[in-house]
């Protein structure tokens, strides 16, 4: 009798285990989705200029990204923890901004559709979800990287043509820290934080 017992709840975890995941990744498929369509109508609205469109989307999608593990993952742990809670906070303001500037000011210049792929669970909290962007003819093959943060599944890397935002980075900063102090870092950062209102 015991050991169905424990059969019966060891089924009943592997059920729910199993629902979880499915339902994880159905969320976090639609999150996209929506997302996205909500991003391409203010994109398609002629009534908006160009600003107003930049700002609206960056409104919309900056609650889908986990900035702060984005902005820690290209320091990683080595330069991370060296850092004052002011340096921190400074970095973090102006990684933020850089990504604005880089990758989605760019989303509202063109005319963009979309196909969003099935996700799929990498790990008990991280899921991927592969998508194709279609600009001017062009298809950019591209994988969004979600990780279930405390305050719900939140965006820590982008791959655009298997080009990862914080590879990209991490490398790029790197290359500063190998010669230089993190100031320096900061110092490159704000050079460009101007082009950013």
């Amino acid at each position: 009798m015991r050991k169905i017992t424990i059969l019966i709840c060891w089924i009943l975890f592997l059920s729910f285990s199993l629902y979880a995941q499915t339902d994880d990744k159905s969320f976090v498929e639609n999150l996209l989705k929506n997302t996205t369509q909500k991003a391409i109508s203010i994109l398609k609205d002629k009534k908006l200029t160009e600003k107003e469109k930049k700002d609206r989307i960056y409104e919309l999608v900056n609650p889908l990204f986990d900035f702060n593990i984005m902005a820690r993952l290209t320091l990683g742990r080595k330069y991370w923890n060296k850092m004052t809670p002011e340096q921190k906070e400074k970095f973090l303001k102006l990684f933020k901004k850089r990504i604005r500037m880089v990758y989605l000011d760019r989303v509202t210049l063109k005319e963009v559709t979309y196909k969003i792929k099935p996700a799929i669970q990498k790990k008990k909290r991280i899921i991927f979800v592969p998508a194709i962007f279609t600009s001017e003819g062009k298809d950019y093959s591209t994988l969004f990287k979600f990780w279930k943060s405390k305050k719900g599944w939140k965006i820590y890397d982008v791959e655009i043509e298997g080009v990862s935002i914080i590879r990209t980075y991490k490398s790029q900063f790197n290359q500063i820290l190998s010669k230089g102090t993190i100031d320096d870092l900061l110092k490159k950062l704000e050079s460009n934080s101007d082009k950013v209102k």
